[in-house]
This record gives structure tokens, sequence and C-alpha cells, in this order.
């Protein structure tokens, strides 16, 4: 069990296939519908699934109609649907069109050449979207990215770029450095924003946005402490937390908040050590007689925030809390996303990413059904986009335990 557990929490750093980048003038959706297949039925941690009828109907009736792709969206979109059929997470197709694709080889920048800045950079705004009812709406706003500063908000619906229909990497191509008009819906009221575009990249993003996002809550002479780990996937997102509990501006508040929705997972369990009881406390005192205490960890009420897009590690990471008893987990329920990934840089540029290994903790399969709230708030679109009923409500419950 504790090998399984150690293979997710590592599996952002340990596991990956990298398969050399060819360029190719006719693309032969064919032959990239073979390699992609190959792989699943190699590494898919259920080899029943990839080997009984049902998969093999799924994959004749697209075999038949590969003819038909005209370009690399459709292949993905056809790909993601047979993918689908598997129904785990950690098991999807990543076009060069998806954003995400940067952000995950990002997460594994030391498996790859450094100069090689196609894998990692892309050009955008600092946003990720959804296709929600035909629309497409902002789910994540990155802190301190060109969307935040322009103003753009979760649930804003995305109408138009210069224009033209939205595309989350096409609208942006070759215009960093540039602006933009972003025309958006908000709960009914349609305008247009003028947001820089920026070279993205997958390797510093989520450090940037984490130290960016911290600031304090001030309620009547209480100070509450706030920070968004946009991803977990990495010592470095710990270390930055560490830094600013023990010693940074979030060490001179009264309470914390620490927000692990949206993003990417990646947590250690151990991570939870920095809010259980210290193994020691120690006392100094200098010649001049001022004195000092440290214990290494955050003693002082916190919250965590989750939903439905705190996914793998994250969930693992509000398991622990939960079961810990460090403090209210509050927010809607986690993705259920918690099985091992890994994966495969494909000679056409795209990634595929694929569930591995099947993960139990405590002898629970998490998969399929997440981590429930302590206090469960859901964040509806409709509601006004610059209210965050989850966060005002772990504010509450902080208060409430001062």
């Amino acid at each position: 069990m504790k090998q399984v557990i150690t293979l997710i929490l590592t599996v952002l750093f340990n596991f990956s296939i990298i398969v050399p980048l060819e360029a190719k003038a006719d693309v032969n959706y064919s032959e990239q519908l073979t390699d992609v297949l190959k792989l699943v039925e190699k590494y898919f941690y259920d080899a029943d699934a990839v080997s009984g009828n049902e998969w093999k109907s799924s994959v004749e009736k697209l075999q038949e109609h590969i003819d038909r792709i005209t370009g690399p969206e459709q292949f993905a979109l056809k790909v993601n649907s047979l993918l689908a059929t598997l129904d785990t997470s950690h098991t999807y197709y990543f076009s060069k069109g998806n954003p995400k694709r940067y952000q995950l080889l990002g997460i594994f920048k030391s498996l790859y050449e450094q100069e090689r800045s196609d894998l990692f950079v892309y050009e955008g705004i600092g946003v990720d979207t959804e296709q929600i009812n035909g629309h497409t709406e902002i789910v994540s706003v990155f802190d301190g990215f060109p969307a935040q500063k322009a103003g753009l908000r979760f649930g804003d619906r995305i109408l138009s770029v210069n224009s033209s229909e939205f595309h989350p990497i096409n609208s942006f191509l070759g215009l960093a450095g540039e602006v933009v008009r972003v025309k958006i819906d908000r709960q009914g009221k349609k305008s247009e924003l003028n947001v820089d575009v920026a070279n993205i990249d997958g390797r510093t993003m989520f450090e940037k946005a984490a130290s960016l996002s911290v600031r304090s809550f001030d309620h009547e002479g209480t100070k509450i402490g706030y920070i968004h780990l946009w991803s977990y996937a990495g010592t470095q997102y710990q270390e930055l937390l560490r830094q600013q509990v023990l010693w940074g501006e979030l060490s001179k508040c009264d309470a914390l908040i620490l927000d692990l929705r949206d993003g990417w997972g990646g947590a250690d369990l151990n991570y939870l050590n920095l809010f259980r009881d210290p193994i020691a406390k120690t006392t100094s005192q200098a010649r001049d007689g001022s004195t000092g205490a440290y214990s290494g960890v955050w003693e002082k009420p916190v919250a965590l925030l989750v939903n439905e897009r705190s996914t793998s590690g994250k969930e693992l990471f509000a398991y622990g809390f939960k079961k810990l008893r460090i403090g209210p987990v509050v927010g809607s329920q986690t993705a259920g996303a918690v099985v091992a990934g890994r994966i495969f840089l494909l000679s056409s540029g795209d990634v595929l990413y694929l569930a591995v290994r099947d993960v139990l903790v405590d002898g629970i399969r998490l998969e399929g059904q997440g981590v429930e709230p302590d206090v469960v708030v859901d964040r509806p679109r409709a509601s006004f986009a610059n209210e965050d009923l989850q966060l005002q409500k772990a504010i509450e419950e902080i208060l409430g335990i001062l």
C-alpha cells in the first residue's frame, strides 16, 4: 500500500515516456491513432478494460471513420471520446491546441531539454476555460496574469477575441506583447476588455500565480491570511507555503485559508506535517535579552478550500487534512481523480496522459468518489462574479474558530 501511495504522489516526476518529435508534411491520423492505441493497450492500468469487446468495438468505429478527420483538433476530440469510454481520470489526449498540454509538460520539465520552449511556452492571457452548455466559460483566472489585471473573472463567458471566435491557443498566436479585445458576457451584460497577451511558461506559471495570490483579510482586528496553490506538483510549492506561513507575510496572520481549488494535483501526504503538532519547540535569547520561539509548523487555525476541480494529490491532501481534523474543509466535492498517471510525448508533439495504476487510500478507492468537504458550499456561476461564496464561507468558519 505504501508503494502505491508513493507512486501517485511522485508520479508527476517519475513516469514519462518520450517519443521524439518528427516533422511530417502529411498528417496520417490512422498512424497517429495506432500509436495511441498501442500505448493505451500496453500501459492502461486495467488490462481487461482495453481488451474487452466494448473497447474493441469503440476502436473499430473510430478506425472506420479515421479518414474523415480533417485536423488535429478533431483528431483530439475523437480520441478523447474513445478514452472517455474507459471512465478513468488521468486519461486524456492533449493536443498542441490545448494550454494544458504546455502546463503538463511544464510539470514534467526535468525530463525534457529546457531549450525546447515549444514544449512549455504558449501565448495567452492566463485563464483556463471550459465548454459549458455550449458556451466558453472562464473557470480559472491565474493570479498576476493579464486576464486578472484586465478584470476578467470566474464565470465570465468569452464571446470573441478581436471579433473572432475564441480559441485558447489560436486566438493569441503570435500576439505576445500586444493587446487583444476580449468580448465577454457577464450575467447577461456584454462588454469588451483590452487584455495584454503574454508568453506563459508552463514551468513557472503556477509558482508565480501562487506567490501573487498571497493576501490577507481584516475583520475587526483579526487578520486572516490566504494563499492559492494552483498546482501542488512539486516541492517548490510546499516550500513557498512553508516560507510564507513561518516567516513571510502570512506568518503575521491570526489564521490561514489554504486554497487548493482548480489547477493540478501532485501534493504529498507529508506536506500535512506543516499543520500537525510540532516535534519540539525551541526558544532562544540574545545577549540584549530579546527572545524568539520556533516550532517549524503552523499552529494557528487553518481552513482548506477544495472544489470539483481539485484533483489527484490535492484530494489525498484533503483526505488527510480531514482525517487528522486539522481544520474545516470547505467547498464542493473533489473531482474523484485519484489514480497514478503517466505522460507520453508523441511524435506529433501532442501528449497522451494515461492512468497506469489504480490507487486505494486506507483501503478506499477515491477514484470516481472524491472527498466530501466538512462544509459543502457550491460556487454557482450565476452568482455575482465578484463574489466567491466558498471563500466567504471559509472566512466565516475561521472566524467561528477564533
